[in-house]
């Protein structure tokens, strides 16, 4: 009875252990992509330390100034309407614009997503490819039609598409949400070209 017992308690120590690995290991790779980002734009990196001995290790987090609005990308304390899907979010200032609308590739998931655009209608610009990859919910669609140009158009439906992602506009920022963490080179990438395509698109409606 003893040597069932002692085997038990090596068997959780052995799991609790290679846990404790494959969290410091995943840690490691997500610390790194956030490293790149800030030096990329260029942003100040937050690392909360890790807690109960390296079983809990907090996301990191990017903030500061990008072409001279505020930046940040981060990971919410809350999955996607309440759930464990985790997001990773990047955000960026928008000045003075009253332009509400939400945007993400179409399909189950998109509607999941658009429970919370406020009861906004769905609104199609016309461009078949484009309506049918991408639901957009806006109650002003004269004014986003005028901003989403046929080459943002494009972006948004091969990059909304592939990442399951959602643009929001409104309440001053524009914020570009994806699924999932960023621990590799492509996810890093992909909020880089989002950060360049939300500093565009800000300016044009600022503008």
């Amino acid at each position: 009875m003893e040597s069932e017992i002692i085997f038990i308690i090596a068997l959780i120590i052995a799991v609790a252990a290679v846990y404790w690995v494959v969290l410091k290991c995943a840690a490691e790779k997500i610390a790194t992509q956030y490293q790149l980002l800030a030096e990329r734009f260029g942003l100040e990196l937050n690392q909360s330390a890790v807690k109960i001995g390296g079983f809990i290790r907090p996301e990191p987090s990017v903030y500061g100034n990008y072409r001279d609005r505020e930046i940040s990308i981060s990971v919410p304390g809350k999955g996607l309407q309440n759930t464990r899907q985790i997001e990773s979010v990047l955000k960026l200032e928008l000045k003075g614009s009253q332009l509400s609308a939400q945007l993400t590739a179409a399909g189950p998931l998109g509607g999941l997503r658009q429970r919370d655009s406020g009861g906004q209608a769905r609104w199609k610009s016309g461009d078949e490819r484009f309506d049918h990859a991408v639901d957009v919910r806006t109650n002003q669609g004269g004014a986003l039609a005028v901003l989403i140009t046929e080459e943002r158009r494009k972006w948004l439906t091969d990059t909304l598409k592939k990442s399951k992602a959602t643009l929001y506009i409104g309440g001053d920022n524009l914020a570009y949400a994806r699924l999932g963490l960023i621990a590799n080179e492509a996810t890093r990438k992909d909020f880089e070209a989002a950060a360049e395509f939300l500093c565009d698109l800000a300016e044009s409606v600022e503008a």
